[in-house]
């Protein structure tokens, strides 16, 4: 009896434990891709402030990634615009230095599907130099059409869209996408992992049902003298 219950125990958690893994396989295939990219579409977002300002803070273990897959890829893509802009990753602290006292929206939620962004304001007077004046970024581009793309590195960064002169009212149509190398196949491993835990589960589960306790030993009759 006590092995039965051990083998429908152990076969239950295998079925739970592989269904999530497939769950979670099948998603990333879907959200990425077979070209590995999780991609906002093109998107209108403004500001009437100078800047935009999104934090990419605490960014870790992308080295250890790059060894095994390469290194995720972070791209902003801007067109049609009809006055110069300006798109921007710094390190955070050199960012802040040079939007304190400025009147800016700082995203504090970004969802790329679907897309989503809720911002807050931080209010303020200062006049900025223009962004492409600053030698901090790590990745910049400015123009009409833009198009910034960034290996992304452990650290805090900022990501800032502007415009070209540091002037206010900002009005951008851009495109957000973050690409992560092999991630489709990593997806289809992680899948196929998932249903064969899930049919072992299947099968210890059937070997469980069937098992039979043994019936108890009664032992045999002493005659009565």
């Amino acid at each position: 009896m006590v092995k039965r219950v051990i083998v429908i125990v152990i076969s239950i958690i295998l079925l739970i434990g592989g269904g999530a893994a497939a769950i979670g396989g099948g998603a990333l295939m879907a959200v990425f891709g077979s070209d590995n990219t999780l991609t906002s579409g093109t998107q209108q977002v403004s500001t009437p402030t100078v800047a935009l300002v999104t934090a990419l803070d605490d960014v870790k273990g992308t080295n250890g990634f790059a060894t095994t897959v390469d290194q995720p890829t972070f791209r902003v893509s801007i067109a049609g615009s009809n006055r110069s802009q300006f798109l921007g990753i710094g390190p955070a602290a050199a960012v802040d230095r040079y939007l304190a006292g400025a009147a800016v929206d700082k995203v504090t939620d970004l969802d790329v599907d679907p897309f989503r962004l809720k911002t807050v304001r931080q209010d303020g007077a200062a006049r900025l130099t223009p962004p492409t004046e600053q030698t901090f970024w790590v990745a910049q581009g400015s123009g009409t059409d833009i198009s910034l793309s960034w290996k992304v590195r452990d650290g805090s960064y900022r990501f800032v869209v502007m415009n070209s002169d540091a002037t206010s009212g900002v009005t951008v149509n851009g495109q957000i996408s973050l690409q992560v190398p092999h991630l489709f196949a990593i997806g289809i491993g992680i899948l196929i992992a998932g249903i064969v835990v899930v049919l072992i589960g299947v099968l210890l589960l059937v070997i469980g049902i069937r098992m039979r306790s043994r019936p108890p030993v009664t032992p045999p009759a002493v005659p009565v003298q």
